[in-house]
């Protein structure tokens, strides 16, 4: 390795162990200054159990506040129509085969939804919408604005829909319907799914003059994280334009700039065109509107911070540290409308879990919501068969592990060239050292022998490198695929209580002790004595930095990824010593080989 190389080595070791002290660093920053909002939103908002209702002015509801002078009044009146004065929210719950689904007058939408089957770690259901103030499918007229208020609610006699009803002072009336899927009608439908909550939004202008109808956002609620040390990466925004899917993480909202220098914070994502759907998601679960016969004109979203009030009423501890959530909307086209006439709108909300299969099945690419990045293919591909194994053995843990003999069985025969060219390659070392001393002074020339060595003996340099570039898409699709398995939570193995989260068993000042990481450090130490060195010695010390890169990247990530790479580490082991085993040189039968042909 020549000097540009040895530096470049050592920079890219500096940079990712300087990111990781800037990361570390940044998240401390970030947890003082969300402690520091919600002390000063603490000490200025009122406790909401003696609050009083609001109406969309901010005025309390009830409450008598001095009259305005008259002309005021009327010129106000004349330009913009007064929403109606709000009244006690009321609330009403329907339970499809899925989820619990909590409806509330305060904008006619979805307050809360609560999966069946799905546990937190403090055992409580998991809930989608928990934190924000927008419910699911209510509407405001600009992104930024309060959800329109105050809907009428009547409850169908089938105990699977709903409707809100409000009509504003122009004469102009919005109707909300809800129905929940059954599992007969989910056959009949497009998306055979009970996690499902149909909506029907039906404006109509019953004024005798024609009134333009704004763009309204229709709101998909809010995103947030299952646990307070989940990476920020996971909890995010996504959108769907035409067949280009598009996600981004609460980190978006930061803003650029190189390891925190030159940031601009940025408080709304917008992004304009076709938009088919949208979704809010956090690692494991989403809530997504999709459009029904039509597309939305703009995706917006913004971050949240949680209050560790709100954090804590959830059953689990704040511990200190406070996460942020992600809200998002779907805006519609400002149409003018007729007296008499009527626009009507359709979506769908998916509530649940980022499985591949159920949102497959929800049609219009709604599977991207799982954002595999760059190795998409891979990671499905290992999905599929994850599944499918686990099927076959009760286990995840067992599917993984068995995966991975899988994929390195299929390997060994490259595996076992790779290892007999690089034991060729060590057996040539000296001629080779004595080749570039002897042309130092000729680059070309010594190029020119090297080649000739090579093609002698029958050795090929870059054969040791195939595996590994072959592992590399491999290790990424597991990486991409096991962060965001929904079907890994709770799934246990030997000391590991959840496959979806790091195996700490203890903590040392306060830092966890992963074991399964160090374990796969240990083992890649290993094979890394077991493997024929090749190269010059300062290559060979730079690659013992790999335990410490790939410690970084699998050390607070989910164990699966370290179950993954510690049982390959292994298999790899146990094939570098049946190869080993071999006391003939495979330089001398190489020779022979290319000799005898």
């Amino acid at each position: 390795m020549d000097r540009k190389g040895k530096l470049g080595v050592a920079l890219s070791i500096i940079a990712l162990i300087a990111w990781q002290i800037y990361y570390s660093q940044e998240l401390n920053r970030t947890k003082l200054a969300q402690q520091q909002i919600a002390e000063a939103a603490a000490t200025s908002t009122p406790n909401p159990a003696q609050s009083t209702p609001v109406s969309p002015d901010g005025t309390p509801a009830g409450v008598t506040t001095p009259a305005a002078p008259a002309a005021s009044s009327a010129a106000t009146s004349a330009a913009t129509p007064t929403p109606p004065v709000s009244e006690p929210k009321q609330t009403l719950k329907l339970e499809s085969e899925g989820a619990e689904w909590v409806f509330s007058t305060r904008g006619g939408g979805i307050e809360r939804v609560t999966l069946k089957g799905h546990r937190t770690e403090s055992d409580k259901q998991v809930s989608l919408n928990e934190f924000g103030n927008t419910p699911i499918g209510a509407l405001t007229e600009a992104y930024e604005n309060p959800v329109l208020e105050t809907f009428a609610m009547e409850a169908g006699s089938d105990n699977k829909s709903v409707v809100f009803r409000r009509t504003d002072p122009r004469q102009i009336s919005i109707i909300k319907s809800f129905t929940l899927q059954s599992p007969e009608e989910a056959t009949k439908q497009r998306w055979p799914e009970t996690h499902i909550a149909n909506l029907e939004v039906r404006i109509t202008n019953h004024s005798s003059s024609p009134v333009t109808i704004p763009a309204y956002s229709v709101r998909a609620g809010s995103g947030a994280p299952l646990h307070l040390k989940d990476l920020p990466i996971y909890t995010g925004f996504n959108r769907m334009i035409g067949t280009n899917s598009k996600f981004l993480d609460t980190t978006w909202f930061d803003g650029g700039g190189f390891l925190g220098f030159g940031k601009t914070p940025r408080p709304v994502y917008s992004e304009t065109g076709g938009i088919s759907w949208i979704g809010v998601t956090n690692q494991y679960y989403a809530t997504i509107l999709s459009c029904v016969g039509s597309t939305g004109s703009e995706a917006l979203a913004s971050r949240i911070v949680v209050a560790p009030a709100d954090w804590s009423a959830t059953g689990r501890a704040a511990d200190g540290q406070i996460p942020y959530a992600v809200e998002g909307a779907m805006r519609l086209t400002s149409q003018s409308l007729e007296p008499g006439k009527e626009i009507i709108h359709k979506f769908a909300i998916y509530a649940g879990p980022r499985e591949f299969s159920r949102l497959q099945a929800l049609g219009g690419g709604q599977e991207d919501m799982l954002d595999f990045g760059m190795f998409s293919i891979v990671s499905r591909i290992l999905l599929a068969s994850m599944n499918g194994l686990k099927g076959m053995l009760g286990s995840y843990a067992a599917a993984i592990i068995l995966l991975t003999i899988v994929i390195k069985l299929l390997m060994w025969p490259l595996q076992t060239k790779s290892t007999n060219s690089m034991k060729r390659m060590q057996e040539l070392q000296p001629k080779m050292t004595a080749l570039k001393e002897k042309y130092a002074d000729d680059p070309a020339k010594m190029n020119q022998e090297l080649l000739v060595l090579y093609k002698k003996h029958g050795v090929n340099p870059m054969s040791g490198c195939l595996p590994m570039l072959i592992q590399i898409p491999i290790f990424f699709g597991f990486y991409n695929m096991l962060g965001k398995a929904v079907e890994l939570r709770n799934s246990p193995f030997l000391w590991v209580h959840d496959l979806s989260q790091p195996d700490t068993v203890a903590h040392l000042a306060s830092y966890p002790v992963n074991v399964l990481p160090l374990v796969m450090a240990i083992t890649m130490l290993w094979q890394m004595q077991l493997t024929p060195k090749t190269g010059d010695p300062v290559q060979q010390r730079m690659f013992m930095f790999m335990p410490l890169i790939f410690i970084v990247f699998c050390y607070n990530f989910a164990s699966a990824l370290s179950l993954y790479w510690t049982v390959q580490n292994i298999f790899t082991i146990v094939q570098l010593t049946i190869t080993n085993r071999n006391k003939a040189s495979s330089l001398q039968k190489a020779a022979a080989v290319v000799k005898k042909n």
